[in-house]
């Protein structure tokens, strides 16, 4: 007896256990893919936001709910890339204010904003998940103003999932905006996707050749070569208070978007940036 109820035990445990443990996943039909980039000061998150466009052209992502955010920024010196908007972020989102906001032309407008539509998901049994292509201020803003418009504290821990992949976004967020968040979400942080000897893929390389593959007249993809024509004209005539040594070389550096590669459970189907390449920039549509 005393051993069938230990067995009962352990199973409810390890039940609880798999329950906490497990992963979200992001379900197409109902969740929320959230995407804020600082685009201050590096130049990385022009080619992030042109890869992540180029991911929710392709059938993998059709018909996602997404909203982007740029300005989404911490406590870091250095310049705001504020020629990537409005065109670049039009051409590769949609209209402003439909489809994205600027945090850094007006950061209130943008939490208010973000946080009806965070709600609305929530409401409608979604998830959200972040991408964290900068520090997390926006994140923390956004959602003390989400819980000061009635959502539970509860819902927002189970429901909204922050992913981060850089130790110098979380350097350069205001700590205890940063600390609020990690306790607050479902905080997930992964590894750096600037590096491809760990266990994310390594979306930062100074081969010339996957810009020239973008750019040429022989892809298929037009869109995505419209993508990476109006990135590498932003980058090239930028005045960088900090220069990106990959993207000034004429390689691609876009490392935050790892943060998607794991938000879509993508695995070895994009664990490179020449399968990256392959189905989501010079692909035939």
């Amino acid at each position: 007896m005393k051993k069938n109820l230990f067995l009962v035990i352990l199973l409810t445990v390890l039940g609880i256990s798999s329950n906490i443990f497990a992963r979200p996943y992001f379900d197409k039909e109902k969740d929320l893919l959230l995407a804020c980039f600082d685009l201050k000061p590096d130049e990385d998150d022009v080619h992030a936001a042109a890869a992540l466009a180029c991911m929710l052209q392709h059938p993998d992502l059709s018909g996602i709910q997404y909203f982007a955010v740029a300005g989404a920024y911490g406590i870091q010196n250095g310049k705001y890339i504020h020629t990537a908007t409005p065109e670049f972020f039009n051409n590769l989102f949609g209209h402003k204010n439909k489809k994205w906001t600027d945090a850094h032309e007006n950061r209130d407008q943008s939490v208010k904003k973000v946080r009806k539509l965070v709600k609305k998901t929530l409401k409608s049994g979604g998830k959200v998940f972040i991408q964290e292509a900068g520090q997390s201020d926006f994140t923390h803003d956004m959602l003390k103003a989400l819980i000061e418009a009635g959502v539970d504290r509860n819902v927002i821990k189970s429901k909204v999932i922050v992913v981060q992949h850089s130790n110098w976004n979380e350097d350069k967020s205001d700590q205890t905006k940063l600390e609020w968040v990690k306790n607050n979400t479902y905080y997930v942080k992964i590894d750096d996707g600037n590096s491809p000897d760990n266990n994310t893929p390594g979306y930062n390389n100074k081969n010339t050749r996957f810009m020239t593959q973008a750019l040429a007249s022989e892809n298929p993809n037009a869109k995505a070569r419209s993508f990476w024509e109006q990135a590498n004209k932003i980058c090239k005539g930028w005045e960088a208070s900090w220069e990106n040594p990959t993207i000034a070389n004429g390689g691609v550096d876009f490392s935050d978007c790892v943060e998607n590669w794991w938000i879509f459970d993508l695995k070895d189907k994009t664990d490179s940036i020449a399968k990256f390449w392959e189905r989501y920039v010079i692909n035939k549509p």
